[in-house]
């Protein structure tokens, strides 16, 4: 998985893993096309419809967004899900529906251990999130991709010590220095998407779906 900070600055390293790699991951805010001989899953994050999204990441991002990407099979959205914007995912769905994307997956705003941002989800407000994550997953089953394992993960979030991703996932810099999962996560509250993936094995309860997610080809 190539992520953070922006994987679009730096193609050379892109096509260089391009050739390395059988199956890659990249997380991407978007506003950078990467280009179509790149031939694996991007995530593209939108928070929202354009005037919520533009307020959490700028003006312009959504349009900008959608002009680099609309009809690319590649792309799955990637929705962090917060207090703000959450009443937005059938929007979000019904938008990548429209535009050609594969899908749409979640997150869910947690920040750091000693984080007290406004967005993050009370334990009652967590609840309103799933329960909306669920009833967009019976709307729209092949478009929205979170399996009802992945919401049961974010449903008991406490995962200290028990996430593959965290803790037997090795994790590189991109001098390739090891480096942490994440500096201060608070896992007692996760509300990462790479987690909820759990273990391969767990990952075979919905293998088609999983396929989906995995590989757009």
């Amino acid at each position: 998985m190539l992520v953070g900070g922006e994987p679009a600055l730096r193609p050379n390293v892109l096509m260089l893993a391009d050739k390395t790699f059988p199956l890659i991951y990249v997380i991407t805010n978007g506003t950078i096309k990467i280009p179509e001989k790149f031939s694996h899953r991007l995530f593209v994050s939108i928070d929202g419809l354009l005037k919520t999204n533009d307020s959490i990441r700028g003006t312009g991002v959504f349009a900008r967004v959608m002009k680099n990407y609309s009809e690319d099979k590649r792309v799955i959205i990637n929705m962090t899900l917060t207090t703000d914007n959450y009443n937005e995912l059938e929007d979000i769905t019904r938008i990548a529906e429209k535009n050609g994307f594969d899908g749409v997956v979640c997150n869910i705003c947690t920040g750091k251990t000693d984080s007290s941002s406004s967005l993050i989800p009370s334990k009652k407000e967590r609840v309103a999130l799933i329960t909306e994550m669920k009833r967009v997953r019976a709307l729209y089953p092949k478009r929205f991709l979170m399996t009802k394992a992945m919401i049961k993960w974010f449903e008991y979030p406490d995962h200290k010590d028990v996430c593959a991703w965290g803790d037997e996932v090795l994790h590189f810099d991109v001098s390739w220095n090891k480096r942490c999962f994440a500096n201060n996560t608070d896992c007692s509250n996760c509300g990462c998407l790479a987690g909820s993936f759990q273990t391969p094995i767990k990952m075979m309860r919905d293998v088609r779906k999983m396929m989906k997610i995995g590989a757009y080809r």
